[in-house]
């Protein structure tokens, strides 16, 4: 194996190529080139969905913090290997076997290496309603940390009534004169806490069996329109600002050749070998149990220690 030098040809060789730089990425990241492993971590942001998210008191180490901050630390760890090479902004089209190694394409160039760790995590679940892809970044968010200043003063609606949901309309709820929840269950399902401080709220008002049908406006969004599932009435309610909070789906559209579960999320063992020989997997792409900053760091450490022992193993 080559040891800690990045190649300097068009299109070196890499013994790991990483796809993803979140937690669970940039952790394998580390692991590898600490390995001697020369490795690439290629993806669209340092960070992944830790970037957007709000407080975070559970990541040991860091005490009380946020995910801006957290990804600067990210940042300043990774800088510190001058080996690990990384590439942020990059999508990835397809991946391949390719006599033995593997082929990674993207949208800036093909990468060739002898093993990959899937990191990719997931991407918010959207709608599929009339209006959601019109009226995207025009009142239509999917980031209630991202956004939510925007929408100072203006009416808005969270779509989901789970953890993430009311979190947002908690958020929310500090900045809108009013606030609304469209739950498309019975009953909110979200942890006590939050429930609890739902209900205190007065400028928050949560609608149960809502399902959303369509989201209008003209330049921006001007309305949202749902139905009853109970009672079958229609209702159009004045919003500016649309947060979708309904959860998430792997990001591994890339991947048509390991195993997946029924929820497309990448199956691995506890060593976390995908169904590929040469290919693992870490994080919240993959059917591993709690979508947490520091599980997926952990699954990034093992995933690139077991990707070093199959190189090992192999040559």
């Amino acid at each position: 194996m080559e040891t800690n030098s990045v190649g300097k040809s068009a299109n070196p060789l890499y013994d790991c190529l990483i796809i993803g730089a979140g937690p669970a990425g940039m952790t394998a990241g580390i692991y590898a080139v600490r390995k001697g492993l020369k490795t690439l971590v290629i993806g669209k942001e340092v960070g992944g969905q830790v970037a957007k998210s709000g407080e975070i008191e559970n990541y040991l180490g860091f005490g009380s913090s946020n995910g801006a901050e957290v990804t600067q630390k990210f940042h300043q760890h990774i800088d510190e290997f001058e080996n690990l090479e990384h590439k942020e902004g990059v999508l990835v089209t397809s991946l391949k076997k390719n006599n033995g190694n593997f082929l990674v394409r993207t949208e800036q160039g093909d990468f060739t290496s002898k093993s990959v760790i899937i990191a990719s995590g997931r991407n918010p679940r959207k709608l599929g309603v009339p209006g959601e892809e019109q009226f995207k970044n025009k009142g239509v968010t999917y980031c209630e940390v991202c956004d939510a200043p925007l929408f100072r003063d203006k009416v808005t609606v969270v779509v989901g009534g789970g953890n993430s949901g009311l979190e947002a309309a908690v958020s929310l709820a500090a900045l809108s004169p009013k606030v609304y929840i469209l739950n498309i269950n019975q009953e909110l399902k979200g942890d006590e806490i939050l429930t609890k401080k739902i209900k205190s709220l007065k400028n928050v008002e949560a609608l149960n069996n809502a399902e959303t049908l369509k989201i209008e406006g003209d330049k921006f969004v001007k309305s949202l329109t749902y139905r009853n599932k109970v009672s079958g009435q229609e209702r159009k309610i004045d919003v500016e600002g649309v947060f979708i909070e309904i959860g998430y789906v792997p990001s591994n559209e890339f991947d048509k050749i390991t195993k997946k579960d029924q929820w497309d999320q990448i199956e691995i063992d506890v060593d976390c070998r995908t169904s590929v020989p040469g290919i693992f997997a870490a994080g919240d792409v993959t059917n591993i149990s709690f979508d947490q900053i520091i599980i997926a760091a952990g699954e990034g450490a093992k995933a690139a220690l077991s990707a070093y022992q199959y190189l090992t193993k192999k040559e």
